[in-house]
């Protein structure tokens, strides 16, 4: 039987430069200080949302925990966090670039 999964479309601003630069990092370091698993590619990440949307081992802003939080009270179970994703009222936007 397949699945159908749905997931968060959000763009980057949504989250602090510093929290881009961990999931970069832990990404490249096999997902180690991740919220759990995420993948990057060119233009963002692809997280996913675990049950609890607890971030263990995340040591970055707050703001990816309102993320996650947010996509899961949606019924999503990823966030596609993408450089020209939308902006989502419902979460902080951090015009730093």
């Amino acid at each position: 039987m397949s699945a159908v999964r749905r997931f968060l479309d959000l763009g980057s601003g949504h989250l602090p430069r510093v929290d881009r630069e961990r999931l970069d990092e832990a990404v490249r370091f096999g997902g180690l200080g991740a919220p759990g698993a995420c993948m990057a590619g060119p233009y963002g990440w692809f997280v996913h949302v675990p049950e609890d949307t607890a971030v263990g081992t995340w040591d970055g802003t707050p703001a990816l925990a309102a993320i996650l939080a947010h996509a899961r009270a949606l019924g999503c179970d990823h966030v596609l966090i993408d450089a020209d994703g939308p902006v989502d009222d419902a979460l902080p936007w951090f015009d730093e670039d």
